[in-house]
């Protein structure tokens, strides 16, 4: 533990200490804990998504793993408080490296006071299919901008002493047919397109971890493909971290090993006693499993988890609201309607909204994302409408809104369906400063039809 040495040399010198059901131990998770009703949690598992106890008898730590695309998902079952910060494609549109490097630190610095020690966020995917229900986690349909911008929040996360992830290596850029979806693409475009991304971000970043994820790419599964674990993530950029699978996103043993996979998560059924079998009879040889396991603990030397291990403290909600205040300003973008390219006019007096929950604030997007916002949804509910998400609703564990600084009132917004509804009265509720005025639709897989509202903004001088 001789912090004076490199990670690779104190990771090498932790290994020739390990027994063989050590070594395998850190290389798959615990199960899925509290995300799955029933599964068992183990005594020191943070709450998180992910979970891989240490060997405390080497002093090697547990690694807590917590969702965290864009913040600290979860917090609110356990009493904590998480900053919903806003959308990564928001982020990335301010343009701005400063602002990502914010944005990871404010998640890096959270996970770190929750007692995480590894971040799952970090999605470079490419914004390919405008439907895709993750969109809002990734960054850009520009390689170089998408990776320029994860890099960034990558750093700041890690500025923490957090190990940070990239994901969704490769191609995974659709959710519907996720895990039977084969990407077609030829060597060069593949990596002049979608793997240049993942370039750029990992060569800003070198983060500790690399997802692999659920489809297949040109043939082969993305966590047992060996062209772009082995051949371009490995050898051609000289990834020195680890790579972990997305959830159940292992198919084999022997295969998946020496393609390049260096954790299964969430459980062990691929990489726990197969895994070990396996390098007993030969199938995998122990110097694989030995690359395995050192990738895993030199990143946990390199990031600094075992000299400055995360201490659970109150998370600073103020200061949280400020940072995510100063991307959300960062991130709006003016546009000029240059030679009336829109068909809009200076006379106009009001703009439809077209589109899924078009009336609701719809702060995040959900599914392992989701963040549940302080103050529940900022517009309350109607109780017949059924048009606000599930997901937004209080939960008693979250505390009131935070009064903000007292500015200028803002204008009043008047709202007015085009279609009455039964028992919902018209809202006429003035913005509130912290919430966004674009509205988004709620997450939904890309092959769920959109139930279409048309809703009107007025905006009358105060």
């Amino acid at each position: 533990m001789n912090p004076s040495l490199d990670p690779d040399t104190r990771a090498g010198l932790l290994i020739h200490e390990m027994t063989l059901d050590e070594k395998i131990r850190l290389v798959h998770g615990d199960g899925w804990g509290v995300l799955r009703a029933g599964a068992p949690v183990a005594a020191r598992h943070n709450g998180g998504a992910g979970f891989v106890p240490g060997i405390p008898r080497l002093g090697l730590p547990d690694i807590n793993l917590a969702d965290s695309a864009v913040g600290v998902r979860g917090a609110a079952r356990d009493s904590r408080y998480a900053t919903l910060l806003p959308s990564v494609i928001g982020m990335a549109a301010s343009w701005d490296p400063e602002a990502a490097h914010l944005y990871g630190s404010v998640i890096g610095r959270e996970l770190r006071d929750q007692g995480y020690n590894m971040s799952i966020g970090g999605g470079v995917d490419l914004i390919r299919e405008p439907r895709n229900g993750r969109n809002f986690e990734y960054a850009s349909e520009d390689p170089i901008l998408a990776g320029v911008m994860v890099g960034n929040l990558a750093l700041g996360v890690q500025s923490n002493h957090i190990m940070g992830d990239i994901k969704h290596y490769v191609l995974n850029d659709q959710e519907t047919g996720r895990n039977t979806l084969n990407a077609v693409l030829d060597k060069r475009a593949l990596r002049e397109t979608d793997l240049l991304g993942f370039k750029i971000a990992i060569g800003l970043a070198n983060p500790a971890g690399v997802m692999c994820s659920y489809n297949r790419v040109n043939g082969d599964y993305a966590c047992e493909n060996d062209y772009t674990l082995n051949q371009v993530l490995k050898h051609d950029w000289g990834f020195h971290g680890f790579v972990l699978s997305d959830w159940e996103g292992t198919h084999s043993t022997a295969k998946a090993a020496l393609a390049g996979l260096d954790m299964e998560q969430p459980g062990d059924k691929y990489f726990g006693e197969p895994l070990k079998q396996a390098v007993l009879d030969g199938t995998v040889p122990q110097a694989r499993l030995d690359d395995m396991v050192h990738r895993i603990v030199r990143s946990m030397f390199d990031k600094g988890v075992i000299d400055n291990p995360p201490v659970r403290r109150v998370v600073d909600p103020f200061q949280g609201r400020d940072d995510a205040q100063k991307i959300e300003e960062e991130s709006i973008v003016l546009l000029q309607n240059r030679d009336s390219i829109l068909p809009l006019s200076a006379q106009e007096k009001s703009i439809v909204l077209i589109g899924g929950h078009a009336d609701a604030s719809v702060l995040s997007g959900g599914g392992s994302a989701q963040v549940d916002a302080p103050g529940g949804h900022p517009g309350g509910r109607c109780a017949t409408s059924g048009s606000r998400p599930h997901l937004m609703r209080r939960s008693p564990t979250i505390p009131a809104p935070i009064p903000r600084r007292q500015r200028r009132p803002p204008p009043e917004r008047r709202w007015r369906s085009s279609s009455s509804r039964s028992g919902c009265p018209k809202a006429r509720t003035p913005l509130r400063s912290a919430c966004p005025i674009i509205r988004t639709p709620l997450w939904r897989p890309s092959s769920q039809p959109i139930r279409t509202r048309l809703w009107w903004w007025r905006t009358v001088a105060p």
